[in-house]
């Protein structure tokens, strides 16, 4: 369906519950921005023209394409939560993965499936629709492929209730609706910090960038996700008193890592630390550019120097670990630059 809104030559939208008359932000309460197949039927089609329900064109713009008329196209941005360099000129795939999830984490279908199954053109996925099967597994299947063809850990990146499909998956496109975690270093710090570096440590860095790069694609093969990472080992967690029901909140203390908090919804079992893990999943191609460069250590040490999103796992038999979900991000912060170096680099079966 998407390939055919794509090859239209116009795409013509009536919106039956906007008027003429309509005030500023008029489409932001229109059904037609609410639904889940209407998604493709924005970012494919290059030419729109959108009337309102008198079939009168919305705010009586002439323009021949209202994508190209700038109040129209900045009303459809705020309207959609797309920014406007997509809405003009979209390409299907799995760039920026975790944003397109939530552009549709909003949206709803009448049969639950669909919400998936209306993404497939837009990552340009070709998957079999299979209505007899439930929302987590529609929305898993469509997960793992992206992971197995793009490696974007970034999918990993949610808050909520964990998927019965796989513990790394979430139940619910509604848990990304918030933004992905997202941080940034000062510039020129990996040049700064590269001066302060004993030849020790420069000797460790080009280790760890080695197993990096070296490192394989994360994959999902039979429900298991094959996930490269950086895992910091727990030395303690000290339970913290709270009053909320269905609230545990924690002091993590790990390896490499500052003490940080998470809320979980589920009471640890105590003697857990040598089981449990915090992780920061890996991309090799986060390397790629750099690997044969002479600032990919620099490189390494801006990327490594940044907090993050980890997960937090535990271990299983048979040397399997399952995500244990939080009530909110779990951000990490490297405790200085040696520590940076105690990470280990390892590739998990998590399931």
């Amino acid at each position: 369906m998407f390939s055919w809104y794509r090859q239209s030559a116009l795409t013509v939208v009536h919106l039956a519950d906007v008027s003429a008359n309509v005030d500023a932000d008029g489409l932001s309460s229109s059904e037609w921005f609410k639904r889940g197949w209407t998604l493709q039927e924005l970012l494919a089609p290059a030419t729109m023209l959108f009337f309102t329900n008198d079939w009168t064109l919305y705010r009586s713009s002439v323009v021949p394409n209202h994508k190209d008329d700038p109040v129209i196209l900045r009303e459809l941005e705020q309207a959609s939560g797309i920014p406007s360099r997509h809405l003009r000129d979209f390409h299907p795939g799995m760039d920026d993965a975790r944003s397109r999830l939530r552009w549709a984490s909003g949206r709803r279908t009448t049969r639950p499936q669909d919400i998936a199954y209306s993404l497939f053109g837009i990552f340009n996925l070709h998957l079999p629709v299979l209505y007899s099967e439930s929302v987590e597994d529609a929305l898993g299947r469509l997960l793992a492929e992206i992971i197995s063809q793009s490696g974007d850990t970034s999918l990993l990146d949610w808050v909520g209730e964990p998927s019965s499909f796989h513990s790394c998956f979430p139940a619910s496109f509604t848990s990304y609706t918030s933004l992905p975690c997202l941080f940034s270093v000062q510039d020129g710090l990996a040049l700064h910090m590269s001066a302060l570096i004993s030849q020790e440590i420069s000797n460790a860095l080009r280790h760890k960038l080695d197993s990096l790069l070296k490192s394989p694609r994360p994959h999902f093969i039979n429900h298991n996700l094959t996930l490269p990472c950086i895992v910091h080992r727990l030395r303690t967690i000290q339970p913290v008193p709270t009053f909320e029901s269905g609230r545990y909140v924690y002091v993590l203390e790990a390896v490499g890592l500052k003490p940080l908090k998470v809320a979980l919804p589920a009471k640890l079992d105590g003697g857990l630390e040598t089981r449990c893990v915090l992780i920061r999943p890996w991309n090799a191609r986060l390397l790629s550019p750099y690997s044969e460069s002479s600032v990919a250590s620099e490189m390494l040490v801006r990327m490594l120097d940044e907090p993050f999103h980890a997960l937090l796992l535990l271990g299983l038999p048979r040397s399997e670990y399952k995500r244990i979900a939080s009530h909110s991000n779990i951000v990490a912060y490297p405790a200085d630059l040696g520590a940076i170096l105690n990470g280990e680099v390892m590739t998990l079966n998590v399931v």
